[in-house]
């Protein structure tokens, strides 16, 4: 069925904290995400007049995640567990069945929230949702009551990469993306997806359920410079002539520019208020004019470490458009050995603007570890050469001792002969001396000549009984 596309965020949304797309979504299985999901729903969905959630210990039974998270039944125990373990949510009260003198009584969990004020990504690291101000994204509620809840989580995965890449990103001029440019080996990294079949299908099947865009697809090129990820867009309701920026439409040349104002609030229940946002979104059919800036970057890798390394969004752009994803890592990664006393972003900055070649403290150590290398190797190799030589050494004995009974058995004349005929190979006038002077060099000589004998005459023997047979 296809979906009309989501609820602009003028009502019905909520602020998601990041780390369930960053943590939760990439690492977890669909039962436990369609748990958190639920949870964060049910808590951060309908907010007081002072901002506060409602009810944050929600009671929740099989039949609630069944029908309203859409958990089957046989992975509710383990989705609970999971969720327990790590660190999304917390048991208030343990759920018992109606029994002997036992009145039934419903399981209560609540979100977990981190007492440090430390935002951690990774899953080891997480001990609840960061608490602090930032690191939130307005996600309409139809992308955990239909997305979350029906789908296939590697959908999940790239429609909610989609959501938080756009929508979560906000300039200083409090407007946001309209469309993020993100590359498959990004998406890859960010999920936690195991191969790019996977989510080439999810990405299909997300854009023809209507689900997300894609405005412009990428470019692949053997030149790093010259490759250009595919940029998407969150698909807003058709029917509702607004778009999510922050700001109106312009009016067309030759029209006075009028202030422009916040969008005001509607009514809620008594007693309950969802989520609402001042941000006056723009006439949908911006969507076919995308902000330059932002398709220009060249890939959000690049982005995405400027901005964790301290850059804002503005610099972090400017940047990402000068150098490859390869320089701006290699320049993020040499920055602690340049010794960066006050003004370590601006001497980042620069670094990557002017291209700073690899310091000096950085090529001495390679250097170093080279020469080491190098004298491991001809350590090794000399050390395979005396094996060799010994090996050799200890052949030729065996090979003397076992021709020597041979040798004795000849008469004088044949060992005369021999030695006549060694002597004669011999190709310098110092060898030729040190056969006269030397007993044992000559010996060595004859018998190495006998034993050539010896082996050419078995060679003989054995191919005349060849023939003969």
């Amino acid at each position: 069925m296809e979906f009309n596309g989501f609820e602009h965020l003028t009502a019905n949304y909520l602020y998601c904290p990041n780390q369930f797309f960053e943590v939760c979504l990439p690492h977890n299985s669909r039962g436990t995400v369609r748990l958190v999901a639920y949870m964060l729903r049910k808590t951060l969905g309908w907010l007081d007049k002072e901002g506060n959630p409602i009810e944050q210990n929600i009671c929740i039974s099989y039949r609630d995640l069944i029908t309203e998270a859409g958990i089957s039944r046989g992975s509710i125990r383990k989705a609970l567990d999971d969720a327990v373990a790590g660190g999304f949510i917390t048991c208030i009260q343990k759920g018992k069945a109606n029994g002997n003198n036992q009145t039934a009584e419903t399981a209560c969990y609540s979100l977990r929230w981190a007492t440090v004020n430390e935002y951690h990504k990774n899953p080891e690291q997480f001990d609840g949702f960061f608490s602090g101000e930032g690191y939130r994204t307005p996600i309409p509620n139809s992308f955990f009551d239909s997305v979350v809840k029906q789908e296939a989580l590697s959908v999940v995965k790239v429609v909610g990469t989609v959501l938080r890449h756009t929508v979560g990103y906000q300039n200083q001029f409090g407007g946001r993306r309209q469309v993020a440019p993100l590359s498959y080996s990004y998406i890859l990294e960010y999920t936690n997806l195991s191969d790019r079949t996977t989510l080439s299908q999810a990405i299909q099947h997300a854009i023809e359920t209507g689900y997300i865009r894609c405005l412009q697809k990428g470019g692949i090129d053997l030149q790093n410079s010259k490759r250009r990820p595919s940029t998407y867009a969150v698909r807003w309701h058709e029917q509702v002539n607004h778009q999510p920026n922050g700001s109106k439409t312009r009016p067309v040349i030759g029209q006075r520019y009028k202030n422009q104002t916040d969008n005001g609030s509607e009514t809620r229940p008594v007693g309950q208020f969802k989520n609402q946002t001042e941000e006056m979104p723009l006439k949908n059919n911006t969507y076919k004019q995308t902000d330059s800036s932002v398709v220009a970057v060249e890939n959000l890798e690049s982005l995405e470490l400027l901005r964790q390394a301290g850059f804002d969004e503005h610099v972090a752009l400017e940047l990402s458009q000068k150098r490859g994803l390869q320089e701006i890592k290699q320049q993020i990664e040499w920055l602690p050995h340049r010794n960066p006393e006050r003004n370590s972003l601006g001497m980042l900055r620069k670094a990557i603007e002017a291209d700073w070649s690899k310091p000096d403290s950085i090529i001495n150590v390679e250097k170093k570890q080279q020469r080491q290398q190098q004298d491991q190797k001809h350590a090794t190799q000399e050390g395979i050469d005396d094996a060799q030589v010994s090996q050799a050494k200890q052949e030729k004995k065996r090979r003397r001792e076992r021709l020597l009974p041979f040798w004795d058995k000849l008469s004088n004349e044949e060992q005369s002969q021999i030695e006549k005929q060694a002597f004669a190979e011999l190709n310098s006038d110092f060898l030729r001396e040190r056969f006269k002077k030397n007993e044992e060099f000559r010996l060595n000589q004859c018998l190495d000549l006998f034993g050539n004998f010896a082996n050419q005459q078995q060679d003989d023997i054995a191919a005349k009984s060849s023939e003969a047979d």
